[in-house]
C-alpha cells in the first residue's frame, strides 16, 4: 500500500514544525513532508517512487523559488498539474488570493494563529474529496475563498 503524503514548501522551520505536528495529531497515518523552497520542492517530486503526494501546500516568500513560481511551475507540468496546490501564507491580502485562484491553486490558506484551528483545517483536507473540500472549509477564519 502507497503511504498518503503532504508536502509542505516553507521556508519557516516553525511554521513547519507545526504543520507537521497538527497533521501528525488529526491524521498519523498521513506522512508530512517538509522542503524549505520551491527547488527543494521538484527534487523531491523527481525523487517519488512510490506516487506523488495528496496534496502540497505552498507558501508565498520563499528563497530560491517563490511560492507563484513553484505554483505556476506545478500548474504547468503534465507530471504535476493534477496535484491538487493550497497556498498556505501569512498573506489574506486579496491580490495574492486571485493571484492563487488564477494559478490553479484548489485553496488559499492564511496561516492560522490558533493551533485548533490548523488542525481542524487539515483534518478536513486529510479526509475530505477534492469536490466537497471548499464547501466544509468556508466557515474557518483562515480559509479564503476567491
Amino acid at each position: 500500500m502507497i503511504n498518503r503524503r503532504f508536502l509542505l514548501a516553507d521556508d519557516d522551520a516553525d511554521d513547519a514544525g507545526l504543520f507537521c505536528e497538527a497533521l501528525t495529531r488529526v491524521a498519523p497515518a498521513i506522512d508530512c513532508c517538509t522542503v524549505e523552497n520551491g527547488l527543494e520542492l521538484f527534487e523531491v517530486l523527481s525523487k517519488y517512487n512510490t506516487g506523488k503526494p495528496d496534496v502540497i501546500f505552498l507558501d508565498i516568500n520563499m528563497p530560491l523559488m517563490n511560492g507563484w513560481e513553484c505554483l505556476r511551475k506545478l500548474k504547468g507540468s503534465s507530471n504535476y498539474m493534477n496535484i491538487p496546490a493550497i497556498m498556505y501564507s501569512t498573506s489574506s491580502a486579496k491580490k495574492d488570493i486571485d493571484k492563487a485562484y488564477s494559478l490553479g491553486a484548489l485553496l488559499f490558506l492564511t496561516k492560522p494563529e490558533d493551533f485548533r484551528e490548523l488542525s481542524k483545517i487539515l483534518e478536513i483536507v486529510a479526509t475530505s474529496s477534492q469536490d466537497s473540500l471548499i464547501s466544509q472549509l468556508k466557515g474557518f477564519e483562515s480559509v479564503k475563498v476567491n
